[in-house]
């Protein structure tokens, strides 16, 4: 269909709607065959209509990133439990490695992960990894 838009900023423009999208938009939510062309021209950005204007604005200054509560919460940080079997075995192996003949510089760098040390004119780390239990 031939249509021919008669207000707005495209006044006086000619465009084809298709015959189909009238139909169909007619039948589906049982309106009549001008609101179904004004659907079209709505759609397409051909037809401006006022209530949209004054959201698409609306929305424009509410600010970017705006969430449903409107506002960012702060995110906590984790709060770790000690590891005392961790704690221990690094205590231990520390106490075994400072025992231990030409190794220098022993150092705990983490107490529940890490130990450093010298041995001859090399650096070496030890990192003990606890691993989860297997589930069943």
């Amino acid at each position: 269909m031939r249509y021919t838009i008669t207000e707005g900023p495209n006044e006086g423009k000619r465009i084809n709607i298709p015959d189909e999208f009238i139909e169909t938009n007619m039948r589906n939510l049982d309106i009549d065959r001008k609101e179904a062309i004004e659907l079209y021209l709505s759609d397409e950005g051909l037809l401006e209509n006022e209530i949209v204007l004054e959201l698409t604005e609306k929305a424009k200054t509410a600010g970017a990133g705006a969430k449903a509560t409107g506002e960012k919460k702060a995110r906590k940080a984790p709060e770790r439990k000690p590891d005392e079997v961790k704690r221990a075995v690094i205590a231990a192996l520390a106490e075994f490695i400072e025992g231990t003949e030409h190794v220098t510089d022993v150092e705990v760098t983490n107490i529940e992960r890490m130990i450093a040390f010298a041995l001859g004119g090399d650096r070496f780390e030890i990192t003990l990894t606890k691993k989860r239990k297997p589930k069943e």
